[in-house]
């Protein structure tokens, strides 16, 4: 080849159009058999405007009750790096449901709020 046609090399695929439509004849599925999920009783349901995560750590936040808890006791208890658990009780002090005192945050909301 010469050096002009060098970068062309490459283009060996085949470039022909595949046809339309299914390959294979379709077959008929078993349909998935539905979970039953059921609902931990002990975990109270999060605030609508919270996320999975961030209700996981104000759950993990009233668990602690009147002692309320430092970021090392969250992180420890929720599983969430430090820096995450700083973010979401900060989120959660901006919905009104932590506040920070020292060093230690308390849950500022004891009744069940609905959840999404």
């Amino acid at each position: 080849m010469s050096k002009r046609q060098k970068g062309r090399r490459h283009r060996r695929v085949n470039r022909t159009p595949r046809p339309v439509g299914a390959s294979r004849p379709a077959t008929a599925r078993p349909e998935p058999k539905r979970e039953v999920r059921h609902e931990r009783p002990e975990a109270a349901p999060a605030p609508a405007a919270l996320g999975r995560h961030e209700a996981r750590t104000w759950d993990g936040l009233r668990a602690f009750g009147a002692e309320g808890a430092s970021l090392d006791e969250l992180c420890a208890s929720v599983g969430y790096q430090p820096r995450t658990i700083a973010k979401h009780v900060n989120g959660l002090a901006g919905h009104g449901l932590a506040v920070l005192r020292g060093d230690r945050w308390y849950a500022r909301a004891e009744e069940p709020l609905v959840s999404r």
